[in-house]
């Protein structure tokens, strides 16, 4: 039985390489409509103007393409307008421009005139600088509370101190058991006759 059980382990570990060997996969055809990779953009909302951020992207049209060379109509649009909007111009720069705090995905979506499209998207994260401010502030009171509010240390005046014998250390001292030695006289002393 064990015979058989380690064939049958050989015959495994000798068909485990062939079963790792890649078949050739067929030959996939290029998307009809080619588009740019996906983006990822941060801005953040300054402590005046609320809609004064905007991030530009120059060329981004330039990274969509058609197979056959055919031309393309873009179009964009934003999953949360109230947290960033996008235009197009006709030049190809993207123009991203943040109008509240949150999360969004931007897609521009390219189509040909035979029907074929393909979309891109960019993710967009506004942040607010307010927010960021607040918790500086809100970290700087804190520490002043703590050190104003913190209790202090007593501490001897420079005289009491300086005229004060050194302190005892904390660790109380044990003293040693008393060891007792008992001699014996020898019995032949010639001091005792």
């Amino acid at each position: 039985m064990k015979r058989i059980l380690i064939v049958f382990a050989a015959c495994l570990l000798l068909c485990l390489p062939l079963a790792c060997v890649k078949t050739p996969a067929e030959a996939t055809e290029p998307p009809a409509v080619s588009v740019p990779e996906t983006l990822e953009l941060t801005l953040t909302l300054p402590l005046g103007a609320r809609d004064a951020v905007t991030k530009t992207i120059p060329s981004y049209a330039a990274g969509f393409s058609a197979k056959d060379g055919e031309a393309l109509t873009l179009s964009v649009a934003s999953a949360d307008p109230s947290v960033a909007e996008c235009v197009l111009h006709e030049n190809g720069t993207l123009y991203v421009i943040a109008r509240g705090v949150g999360e969004t995905k931007v897609t521009v979506t390219a189509v040909t005139a035979s029907g074929e499209e393909n979309a891109a998207t960019v993710s967009v994260k506004v942040t607010d600088a307010r927010r960021t401010l607040a918790l500086i502030v809100l970290g700087v009171l804190a520490v002043a509370l703590l050190v104003l509010l913190g209790k202090p240390s007593a501490k001897k005046p420079e005289r009491e101190a300086a005229s004060a014998p050194e302190a005892a250390p904390a660790v109380p001292v044990e003293a040693p058991d008393p060891v007792v030695i008992f001699e014996e006289e020898p019995k032949d002393n010639p001091e005792r006759r």
